[in-house]
């Protein structure tokens, strides 16, 4: 392990510290600095020698401008590489070895810190293109006429077990307290799946439904809140909209007959799109609510 740096604070304290008497042992428990870091400040003072190192003492730094311009160059190419990996690489490049904890500091000090990737759907290449069609297509588009777009989802909740992350204070040592873990209940001690829909009015109606979803089954469910919420909110001769996601249950030829016969106007989404869909924040919203109520059985939840 590589010696520490010592601050110029730490040595007038350690300075005091000997002129009040203190033994090496006592000031090393109380600062933390090792024997010969007491002993070098000791002898500066007997010499009256300023406690500041001269410029260019110390120890040299183990790689080169160019080496740490070549160690980020190689993260690049891989950002998901591992220390280990990137430290391998490196070393073979340059025909010398530096540690693992060197391609830490190196990336850090560059600017480039660790971080949990983020989930997102796979989308290939024809989902972009058609996401990319979506957008400039309604770029245009007023408040006034997404007023008239009327959100749908579907969405599921557990009893026990929250899709929101919890935190936690505690001690590097307190790792495996029981107070550090959240339990996980097998199936969730129970769940219920809600239909709902939102607009710039505010959230809409909401159903609950059991088991899979078909094309039947999805009219059955949402027929009677989404027909009263249009006949309230929406004016006949208007045009308005249904956003729906494209889950099989929603596409079948059994659904757009009945869009149809019901003069329900359903705008095209893109595959994979969820994110564009507003409703979406709802669900998270009621999770992290969740959190505070803890449930315990499935009258309670709902």
């Amino acid at each position: 392990m590589g010696r520490r740096k010592v601050t110029k604070y730490q040595k007038f304290k350690v300075l005091t510290l000997l002129q009040a008497g203190l033994t090496y042992q006592e000031i090393r428990n109380t600062l933390g600095v090792s024997n010969g870091c007491i002993s070098n400040i000791a002898k500066k003072e007997k010499l009256n020698l300023p406690l500041e190192n001269r410029p260019g003492q110390g120890r040299k730094k183990s790689t080169t401008p160019e080496e740490d311009r070549h160690l980020i160059m190689l993260m690049k190419k891989n950002r998901r590489k591992t220390s280990r990996q990137l430290a391998s690489r490196w070393n073979l490049s340059n025909g010398k070895s530096i540690s693992l904890r060197t391609v830490r500091r190196r990336l850090f000090n560059a600017g480039y810190k660790s971080y949990t990737t983020k989930w997102k759907p796979y989308r290939k290449p024809h989902h972009r293109s058609v996401r990319l069609r979506f957008a400039r297509k309604y770029s245009t588009w007023s408040f006034n006429e997404w007023k008239n777009v009327i959100f749908s989802d579907e969405s599921h909740f557990e009893v026990f077990n929250r899709k929101t992350r919890s935190f936690v204070r505690r001690l590097p040592s307190e790792a495996d307290q029981p107070f550090n873990f959240q339990p996980r209940v097998q199936g969730g001690g129970g769940s219920v799946s809600i239909w709902g829909v939102m607009t710039a009015k505010g959230v809409g109606p909401l159903a609950f439904y059991d088991g899979r979803m078909n094309g039947p089954n999805y009219i059955d469910v949402i027929k009677p809140q989404l027909l009263a919420y249009i006949k309230k909110n929406f004016d006949s001769n208007s045009s308005w909209y249904y956003v729906q996601d494209n889950a099989p249950c929603h596409k079948s030829c059994f659904d757009m007959n009945w869009f149809k016969r019901n003069k329900i106007n359903t705008l095209d989404w893109p595959a994979t799109s969820f994110d564009l869909s507003v409703i979406e924040n709802i669900w998270d919203i009621i999770d992290k609510k969740l959190t505070n109520y803890h449930p315990t059985t499935v009258d309670e939840l709902q």
